[in-house]
């Protein structure tokens, strides 16, 4: 994924945030630039074009102040409208030219499917943006704490199917990373590697094990208070009252 000319974007979370700073330190001792970077912009994303390891900011949305100063000050921020960055039907959206995206979610199932609308409970968290658009870069890599105040994030069945696991290439806990078996080119790519690959159940089985067992399932009603759509429209689930 490292590569020189490589494109990414990074998601809003602690951990994807992160990840950019990690990234640059290690594009740095391997001398190699980036070709664009998008996302939320930060000022850790601004940085990195300052250093010059990154040609161009595609600049949607900013998620600190250095991202707004940065426009005002360099040529290769480009501002853009989160329509051009991500609307599906637009033949410019900049999605398909991306390498990987790292982002966060609240739950994953074995399956890969992921979760960013509700938390174990069932209760609504916020709205979905444009992290289902991410779903179309060549890796996409889901980057979260394998639990959260002592309930699992990795479940049998995500409460509610925000991506289909198709689309979800790699999962990273901080016990172990596990790739889709889908993608057998990147299984391929990483044999042998120092990586800590594990399957996505056993990951599971350890922390419900250091949890105290799954998270119960939610009490829910007849009562419909959101629907999750696909891109496209499709309609993947719907979040029901928790009663």
């Amino acid at each position: 994924i490292m590569r020189e000319g490589f494109c990414f974007q990074a998601g809003a979370g602690g951990i994807s945030l992160a990840f950019v700073s990690f990234l640059h330190e290690r594009m740095r001792q391997a001398g190699i630039k980036a070709r664009l970077v998008t996302g939320g912009i930060s000022d850790f994303m601004v940085k990195m074009l300052e250093a010059g390891d990154a040609d161009y900011l595609i600049d949607a949305q900013d998620f600190d102040l250095s991202g707004v100063k940065s426009i005002g000050a360099h040529k290769s921020h480009v501002p853009v409208s989160i329509y051009h960055l991500y609307d599906n039907h637009s033949k410019g959206n900049f999605m398909c030219f991306l390498d990987t995206v790292v982002l966060g979610a609240t739950e994953v199932d074995v399956d890969f499917n992921a979760n960013v609308a509700t938390h174990s409970d069932g209760l609504l968290l916020h709205g979905i943006g444009g992290w289902q658009n991410c779903m179309f870069t060549k890796c996409t890599i889901l980057a979260m704490p394998s639990f959260r105040n002592r309930v699992p994030v990795i479940r049998e069945e995500v409460t509610t199917v925000c991506a289909p696991g198709e689309l979800v290439d790699v999962v990273v806990t901080e016990r172990g990373l596990a790739i889709n078996p889908r993608r057998e080119d990147l299984i391929e790519a990483t044999r042998g590697s120092d990586l800590p690959i594990r399957d996505i159940r056993k990951i599971k089985e350890e922390v419900e094990e250091i949890c105290g067992g799954a998270p119960a399932k939610p009490k829910l009603g007849e009562k419909v208070v959101a629907v999750i759509e696909w891109v496209d429209g499709t309609v993947l689930d719907s979040v029901y009252q928790v009663l």
